[in-house]
């Protein structure tokens, strides 16, 4: 069933979604909770969505501000990369992108972890995480963020897409430890492998 879902552009658009459900979940049921960030663009929003609660008491009920915030960031990443990513997979990753964000403000966040362990957690976020994205990918879309900036820069300057994205994670992780407790820092990290 799979394979013939797969063979047709409405098929792997559906099991596209489904990655994008998927990764939503890891990251708001299990990582959120623990106020864990996961990396790339997304976790820039999330540290920007915390800031916002915390410093300036700015929260949607029922709305994860860091799914609308991960889009508006997507927004110059969209721009810089239309040209050279080609028409089609530049549309299909604004849609999907638009998924990814709305999955992520719409799925409730629980109040407390539902797994009390936060390696636990961090583990089966990641996987969810991991599972979703790859299945995403594997239907010849993206979700945005950092990777297409990485695309672009790696080919317009030859930068590695790997070297672009472990920088710019190093440099979320940098922000998190001086505002939080190592241990964010560190189960973060965790989940990120």
């Amino acid at each position: 069933m799979y394979n013939s879902t797969m063979r047709t552009a409405p098929g792997r658009m559906l099991i596209a979604t489904l990655g994008c459900v998927i990764m939503s979940i890891g990251i708001n049921v299990f990582t959120t909770p623990l106020n864990l960030y996961t990396t790339g663009l997304m976790g820039y929003s999330q540290l920007i969505r915390s800031v916002l609660a915390e410093d300036f008491g700015i929260v949607f009920a029922h709305i994860d501000l860091a799914g609308i915030l991960y889009y508006v960031l997507s927004i110059p990443v969209f721009l810089i990369t239309f040209r050279s990513l080609g028409r089609d997979f530049f549309l299909r990753t604004v849609a999907f992108a638009l998924v990814f964000s709305a999955t992520t403000a719409l799925i409730p966040v629980p109040a407390v972890p539902i797994i009390e362990d936060p390696l636990t957690c961090v583990v089966v976020g990641g996987i969810c995480v991991g599972a979703g994205d790859a299945m995403v990918l594997t239907c010849g879309c993206t979700v945005g963020g950092l990777d297409m900036l990485a695309m672009h820069l790696a080919k317009k300057r030859g930068m590695q897409v790997g070297r672009f994205t472990i920088l710019a994670n190093i440099l979320l992780f940098l922000l998190c430890f001086f505002r939080y407790d190592f241990s964010v820092v560190l189960y973060s990290i965790i989940y990120m492998v």
